[in-house]
């Protein structure tokens, strides 16, 4: 994958996560490990979904899958969990 793929999508969703501070917060949690900036959670979004880039979302099936199971799906559950808390 060495050209150069110019990101849709999926890849602007990521880039938004990863600039949102709650997901560093949740990201954190998941592994356990600091996560404090932009880059540490884009170190996170390539390394679970095994890309190189996140424009790769939109071009490659397996690292879109892996994006929606792996961080999609995870960050709605956060979310969801963190407006139940604040409603209590």
């Amino acid at each position: 994958m060495n050209e150069r793929m110019k990101g849709g999508a999926l890849a602007k969703l990521a880039g938004m996560l990863c600039g949102n501070p709650e997901f560093w917060r949740m990201v954190a949690a998941r592994t356990g490990k600091p996560c404090q900036s932009n880059e540490d959670a884009k170190a996170y979004v390539l390394r679970v979904c095994g890309i190189e880039s996140r424009a790769h979302l939109d071009h490659v099936p397996a690292a879109e899958a892996k994006f929606h199971a792996a961080v999609r799906l995870p960050w709605t559950r956060w979310q969801q969990g963190a407006r139940g808390a604040a409603q209590r």
